[in-house]
């Protein structure tokens, strides 16, 4: 089980290596060597001890095994680093949750959409639906692909209530589909 409050990489010569596997990069610490006497040289003893941030790849999410052989990994860290590793936590933090809402809404109109896909949204639904999208375009504002994504057009003139702008729910459909791709890239990027 991996921890949400990242460390920094332990700054060991020799001891630390890194492993890409399935689209993580994780860090190994090498605890021992072993003689084999077939191959005559030594095989390293490594255990993982965390997993690489891509955003902040001088740190890590640190397991079980880095609590074990190392404990001093949070007082080294300086105050700019102990706020960026905050700062991560929240965002990853946030991104979950908004990741689940998400996901629910995605599943919802994935299913209207073919129920129903001509019929167009209510204003009640539409603003449900920008205040989950909302913030994860605030999320990923820095990325290339955020401006693809929108937000469902409410609009409303002077004394008449609020409408939208004809979008029916195989258009929400497509707009959610764009956005589970963009999630997806993000969270690779950088959580």
């Amino acid at each position: 089980m991996y921890a949400n409050e990242p460390v920094l990489i332990p700054d060991v010569p020799g001891k630390i290596s890194f492993k890409k596997k399935k689209g993580s990069e994780y860090v190994q610490y090498e605890t021992d060597r072993k003689y084999n006497p077939d191959r005559k040289y030594n095989l390293p003893d490594r255990k993982i001890i965390g997993i690489r941030i891509p955003a902040i790849p001088e740190m890590m999410l640190p397991n079980e095994n880095y609590r074990k052989y190392f404990s001093e990994g949070e007082e080294k860290m300086s105050n700019s680093q102990k706020e960026t590793a905050a700062q991560y936590a929240a965002d990853k933090k946030q991104f979950t949750i908004l990741r689940d809402l998400f996901d629910q809404l995605y599943y919802e109109f994935q299913m209207q959409s073919r129920r129903k896909p001509d019929e167009t949204l209510n204003p009640y639904k539409a603003m449900k639906i920008n205040s989950i999208l909302e913030p994860l375009r605030k999320m990923m504002a820095g990325e290339e692909y955020a401006s693809y994504l929108d937000l469902v057009d409410i609009t409303q003139e002077e004394g008449e209530e609020k409408s939208i702008s004809g979008k029916t729910y195989s258009d929400v459909a497509l707009m959610l589909t764009q956005y589970k791709g963009a999630m997806k890239r993000f969270f690779h990027d950088e959580f």
